[in-house]
């Protein structure tokens, strides 16, 4: 058997797969199994007006680069031009400002729910509308904290996650890998990923390591069996990379 750790990209899509390349440029094993795939709404007409009646909102919280991508192409980014966006991080924010969106702000570290609720703009939201635009299942806690606040919250799914089958020859894979780490996009990604296994291979997926993108997916992932979780700064890839470097360097695998 193999001493080289395998590690699983959970990320979705082209995001996804320039991760696993930057995860093998280290000349380490790498597999793409992103338990998604990710689509624009089904009713994207409807979807768009339901998006204009509620702009211009307050605040317009993006909580990805997908969210920011099906935003533009529902609506336009001009659409945004009177509200503040806030979004998880720096990548996010330079593609918004791409796109053409003007006024956007991020947490200089940890693109977490946490972290961007950590910021000034999110903490004094009493009376404010914010919109949520959002794949559907993600970041229910933004919505939460923020109407506990005083805020009045609206969310909009711009995307939709789809299942898609796991990789060819994945089961192979990790039998035959020394150890398994696991980078964990969300915890969608993590629930995704465990729905989509059976249960013996998930089960030696658990048995190695995680790296997860904030203490909340970390202790999720606890406390469905993942024995050995690590966390991540964000979920960027600088930071993923990182604690993957930190991580393999010391050997420290189970």
């Amino acid at each position: 058997m193999s001493v080289t750790p395998l590690v699983l990209v959970t990320r979705t899509e082209s995001a996804g797969e320039n991760l696993a390349e930057k995860v093998a440029e280290t000349g380490t094993d790498v597999l793409h199994c992103a338990p998604f795939a990710l689509e624009p709404p089904e009713n994207a007409r409807e979807v768009a007006s339901q998006l204009m009646a509620l702009l211009p909102a307050d605040l317009v919280v993006i909580t990805s680069q997908e969210g920011v991508r099906r935003s533009v192409e529902l609506v336009g980014a001009k659409s945004f031009a009177r509200s503040l966006v806030v979004v998880p991080g720096e990548g996010t924010a330079h593609l918004a400002r791409e796109l053409g969106f003007a006024n956007v702000i991020y947490p200089s570290r940890h693109g977490t729910s946490e972290a961007m609720l950590a910021l000034p703009e999110l903490r004094e939201v009493d009376g404010l509308n914010v919109l949520i635009l959002a794949a559907e299942g993600g970041r229910g806690l933004m919505g939460r904290v923020l109407e506990d606040r005083g805020a009045a919250v609206d969310r909009i799914h711009v995307y939709r996650r789809i299942r898609q089958a796991m990789p060819e020859g994945m089961e192979h894979k990790v039998r035959e890998a020394g150890s398994v780490i696991t980078l964990a996009a969300s915890w969608e990604a993590v629930a995704g990923l465990c729905e989509a296994l059976t249960d013996d291979l998930l089960q030696l997926i658990k048995a190695g390591a995680l790296i997860a993108p904030s203490r909340r997916v970390a202790e999720r992932a606890e406390s469905i069996g993942f024995s050995h979780c690590m966390i991540a700064a964000g979920a960027d890839d600088e930071s993923m990379l990182k604690e993957l470097r930190r991580l393999t360097g010391k050997g420290d695998l189970r």
